[in-house]
């Protein structure tokens, strides 16, 4: 813990600079610093250290006191096991996000499609595996994949939520089914669950997502021994009547021509976080659907609960306070990135303090009993507010970000500043690392386009750089439009920046911060990157040849120290692998590597190796009217997983299709033969007239590319 002063000495020493409201955070400049602390050579810390927590602990800081593994022998670090024995199924391979658990030598992580896995912690040896059976057909309604971010565990029962909607109790020494219920209210709708369940006392908490897909959010908190409702807190009114009193005051800051059937969002896909001490859940809330206001409530207000920070009072489910960090969003501003707790002193008072980094671009420091804001500064380009008004907690929102007359560039763009991927908080340095994500889009809202069933209904297109000539102007003051990631070591009392890495391409993967002065990082070029927490340095890398986006944890048994990353490219990202990422070059499938001291050399998958092209299929050519309709149809229904032409992705390629999948093409889209899989049917959606149209516009694509070709 340090005072303002010693902060900003400590900032003047290293040479950083602060970051100005839209402008790029400075890279790390001039000779590092020595730091005063001295690096231990070797573990004092003796037995066996667990990471039994999401973030470790309850404050979820993503840091452990472990430094057998340091600044001096990371250097030596290498593979003490792999395990890549994942229930894939004949489905194809999708992205690892999970944080894995560890107790009494049991390592305990999740895959995708929610399956649960319990393996020796020290051998990599298999103990049980889990299975919930979802439904294949079930990711179509997902935004973001069929992901999950890990399992909670509390006395003898591993707890995890489903792709499908259930939260399930498992008995961690055998692997077995205790009890399963349904937290879906509404189970035509496109509720999901990708986020990890959290422990609140005696309490399970899960959310959901499908905010995208018209959905409207709330929390659940189950009973963990019998997995009874607790109680469920809505975080946005619904039609009515209203189901909390929280409700009813939320409704006040929506208008009377609310479109409730669109849903409203909210959704709490992911950061929960509890204080044991207070007894509070903090909770962070999604997005708004339809994303523009304008659009989902024209004339209204703030949308509470939308894009928000609530304190819930973990017993009863009462609100205690709320911060909204984007009032009336329409830019896809979630607050639910990873909230921290700390104790931290400002102006001389030691302060109980909440730091969340949400998509909007803000650094929030709160005190976390009473819901103060105490600071909040931009980590990264912003361009859609000009700073957070320090009496009343709101921001300044620029004119240049609204798009309701018109199309606009605004940074950062929808995938945020940050996204999901876990910043850490060092208590050795008192800085948070946060995976930054840098890159403005063009929004423009979407005219005509009804809310169909299981489908995106955002009502607003968006574009990412390069812009074209006939673009919007960019704003006064923004930087060069790029697309790019970084970490970046955040001091949360000065509210400035101390150091940034290089450019690590675009989505890099969630930190880990160790008394052992490392930061440890993965990213989607597939280099599991360690760092000096002091200066920024990078002191050792390792390549794995698979995408990371998961963030690390260590833990300790006999007293060796190992780090353990799951690692496998997809989520959001799955239906584009761009130049840089270790998925386009290698194949990309699910791993959980485990790195100790002395270890042996990282494995890299084999290169990907090209198709030979299928014969073209001559069945289904069609007139052009008949292929423009499929490629409008394609657009809404297909592209948010299938790339375009030439553009690899982690899904199959439909412009080299076999002839025996081109006939059976009506049977996979509309009736959902390949459902297991993960291939959706769509018969709900699209008639056989309509699916004939995008096989039309997909062969007519194919065959002009060869034609070029030749």
């Amino acid at each position: 813990m340090r005072s303002i002063t010693l902060n900003l000495l400590a900032i003047l020493a290293s040479g950083a600079l602060a970051a100005s409201c839209g402008d790029a955070a400075p890279a790390k400049t001039g000779a590092p610093q020595a730091d005063p602390r001295p690096s231990p050579n070797a573990s004092i810390l003796a037995g066996d250290f667990d990471w039994p927590l999401h973030g470790n602990t309850s404050n979820e800081t993503r840091f452990s006191h472990l430094n057998q593994i340091n600044r001096q022998s990371v250097t030596k670090l290498g593979l003490a096991w792999e395990y890549e024995d994942f229930l894939v199924r004949g489905r194809t391979h999708r992205g690892m996000e999970a944080t894995p658990i560890v107790r009494d030598r049991t390592m305990f992580f999740t895959g995708p499609w929610s399956v649960v896995y319990a393996v020796d912690a020290v051998t990599g040896d298999e103990k049980w595996v889990y299975d919930p059976g979802v439904d294949g057909a079930w990711a179509r309604r997902a935004c973001c994949d069929a992901i999950n971010r890990g399992a909670a565990l509390k006395d003898s029962s591993v707890f995890v939520g489903t792709l499908d909607g259930y939260l399930v109790s498992i008995d961690a020494e055998s692997g077995k089914e205790l009890w399963k219920t349904d937290t879906l209210i509404d189970r035509s709708k496109s509720y999901t669950i990708t986020g990890a369940p959290r422990i609140a006392g005696d309490l399970i908490v899960i959310g959901n997502g499908g905010a995208e897909l018209g959905v409207r959010g709330y929390i659940s908190a189950y009973h963990y021994a019998s997995g009874e409702l607790a109680w469920r807190f809505f975080t946005v009114p619904g039609a009515g009547p209203d189901e909390h009193a929280e409700l009813a005051e939320a409704r006040k800051t929506w208008g009377d021509q609310t479109r409730f059937d669109l849903g409203g969002g909210g959704t709490v896909w992911d950061s929960m976080t509890y204080d044991d001490t207070a007894g509070l859940l903090y909770v962070g809330v999604g997005n708004g659907s339809p994303w523009p206001k304008w659009t989902r409530d024209p004339g209204g207000g703030d949308n509470l609960y939308l894009s928000s920070i609530l304190a819930i009072d973990a017993k009863s489910g009462a609100l205690k306070w709320h911060y909204q960090t984007t009032p009336g969003d329409s830019w896809d501003y979630t607050a639910t990135q990873n909230i921290i707790l700390a104790d931290l002193e400002i102006d001389g008072v030691l302060r109980k303090v909440l730091m969340q980094a949400p998509k909007n671009g803000y650094f929030y420091v709160l005190d976390r009993i009473t819901g103060e804001l105490l600071s909040a500064e931009n980590y990264t380009p912003v361009t859609w507010a000009g700073g957070i008004d320090p009496e009343t907690g709101r921001p300044r929102i620029s004119d240049s970000a609204l798009y309701d007359q018109g199309a606009r560039v605004v940074w950062p763009g929808t995938p945020g500043g940050h996204n999901w991927q876990p910043m850490a908080f060092s208590e050795k340095t008192d800085l948070v690392y946060i995976p930054v994500l840098e890159m403005p889009q063009k929004f423009s809202l979407q005219e005509g386009a009804a809310a169909l069933p299981h489908t995106v209904n955002t009502k607003a297109n968006v574009k990412a750089p390069p812009f074209a000539d006939d673009d919007p102007a960019l704003p006064e003051q923004a930087p060069a439009p790029s697309m790019r990631s970084y970490l970046t070591a955040w001091d949360p009392v000065t509210q400035k920046q101390v150091w940034q890495s290089d450019d690590l391409g675009w989505w890099s993967g969630g930190a880990l911060a160790t008394m052992g002065g490392l930061v440890f990082q993965g990213a989607s070029d597939g280099v599991f990157r360690v760092f000096d927490d002091t200066t920024g340095d990078l002191l050792h890398s390792i390549d794995f040849g698979t995408g990371i986006m998961a963030a690390p944890i260590t833990y300790q048994i006999d007293g060796v120290q190992y780090v353990a990353i799951a690692a496998g490219y997809g989520g959001a990202q799955n239906a584009r692998f761009l130049p840089g990422m270790a998925a386009r070059e290698r194949e990309n499938y699910e791993r959980l590597i485990v790195l100790k001291l002395d270890g042996a050399n990282v494995r890299t998958p084999p290169r990907r190796e090209a198709v030979a092209p299928f014969p073209l299929y001559t069945e289904a050519i069609a007139d052009p009217q008949t292929v423009a309709l499929g490629l409008s149809l394609y657009r809404q229904y297909c592209g948010r997983c299938h790339a375009p032409m030439g553009a690899p992705n982690g899904y199959p390629d439909l412009w080299n299709l076999p002839p025996s999948t081109h006939d059976a093409f009506q049977q996979i889209v509309g009736e959902g033969v390949l459902a297991y899989g993960g291939m959706a049917g769509f018969s709900d959606a699209l008639n056989e007239n309509e699916i004939s149209a995008i096989q039309a516009f997909i062969i007519d694509s194919q065959q002009k590319q060869r034609t070029l070709e030749k």
